[in-house]
């Protein structure tokens, strides 16, 4: 009998904490959810996944479903229609970074060889760890090709450069930033996209502005990794600066309306998308 009264007083105060907490959080399709807190490269590049996949799902939900609405009203010819938008929405597709998800705490130089024999085919592969960073390369006669990270635990911060060296005629360079402002606010560059997005406690995306160039790249001298919060202030202000035609695309949301431009032929296309309208697309 003492056990059972136990287990009733137990049950109340579980209900009373729940009551006491208000209602649950609503998580919406692009909520925020952070599941590696570890201060680690391989936690930062969970972290920087997941803030991409949230941004990436407010801005195509949004634009795929005024793109309905265009559809509805002009079925025959919206893709004529100037308010119907035809460029998707894939900023950081930094392919070479793909290569970092076969990194981690276990690769060594005497293990790296047989990890990326596939990956490097005939080239000779070199791995070497420089305190939380490394650098990867693959080597032969015509062209090196190296992978080039570090994370910055202070600011949960994370850099990474490709690059290739050699005699082929075409050669590629790539880098990625990830840097943690503060609780709820990223910045995400790349050499042709760059973003600032802030979130509210709960994971909404308050605010955020993302443009892709259309011609020009930004370089690693353009970084900003570790830079201070003052620095960071400015380059947010650089994010769409400029001529709108040197960029590809730029989409800026604020108090609930995103605004997408894009430049066609160096015409100059803006497109306003409320996003109460949309609500419903984001229950989950």
């Amino acid at each position: 009998m003492k056990k059972l009264i136990c287990l009733a007083l137990a049950a109340l105060m579980l209900m009373l904490t729940a009551c006491g907490d208000g209602e649950p959080k609503t998580i919406y399709k692009d909520t925020l959810v952070i599941t590696n807190e570890e201060k680690t490269f391989e936690g930062a590049k969970e972290r920087y996944r997941a803030v991409l996949e949230s941004l990436r799902t407010r801005v195509t939900l949004l634009e795929e479903s005024h793109n309905q609405s265009v559809k509805l009203e002009n079925p025959d010819s919206y893709f004529l229609d100037d308010n119907y938008i035809l460029r998707s929405f894939d900023p950081f597709a930094v392919a070479s970074f793909e290569m970092t998800d076969k990194i981690n705490d276990s690769v060594t130089p005497e293990s790296a060889p047989d990890i990326f024999k596939d990956d490097a085919g005939n080239s000779s592969v070199i791995f070497n760890r420089d305190g939380s960073g490394y650098i990867l390369q693959f080597m032969n006669e015509g062209l090196t090709s190296t992978y080039q990270a570090e994370y910055d635990a202070k600011t949960d911060s994370f850099r990474f450069i490709y690059n290739e060296d050699g005699q082929t005629p075409e050669l590629k360079s790539e880098f990625l930033e990830f840097i943690t402002v503060s609780d709820g606010t990223y910045v995400i560059q790349s050499n042709k996209s760059r973003c600032y997005i802030v979130y509210d406690e709960d994971g909404n995306i308050v605010s955020f502005t993302c443009s892709t160039l259309k011609d020009k790249e930004y370089t690693p001298d353009d970084s900003v990794y570790g830079a201070s919060a003052a620095t960071l202030t400015v380059f947010k202000s650089k994010i769409d600066n400029g001529k709108k035609t040197d960029y590809e695309s730029i989409r800026e949301y604020s108090e609930g309306v995103l605004t997408h431009i894009d430049t066609v032929e160096d015409k100059v296309n803006e497109i306003q998308i409320y996003a109460d309208i949309y609500a419903s697309a984001f229950v989950q």
